[in-house]
């Protein structure tokens, strides 16, 4: 594997782990709001929440399959 390839890879691990920190902290607060009294804002916030981390999920997915077939030799 390429010395640009295992910087790219180390690149995505970094980036996951500064998503996966920070929309814990955001559920949190989200699930915090929902367990105090919700409000329309509160539904509203969860719902865009919920889209941008299933967004940003499927984006980092397609960013590690690459790095996988990189490292795989493209089969």
């Amino acid at each position: 594997m390429s010395p640009i390839a295992r910087q790219q890879i180390r690149d995505d691990l970094e980036l996951i782990e500064r998503f996966a920190q920070s929309y814990r902290e955001r559920f949190a607060t989200a699930i915090a709001e929902l367990n105090g009294a919700p409000t329309a804002q509160t539904g509203e916030r969860c719902l865009r929440l919920c889209v941008e981390s299933v967004n940003m999920m499927l984006s980092l997915q397609d960013r590690m399959a690459a790095a996988l077939r990189e490292m795989g030799g493209r089969m």
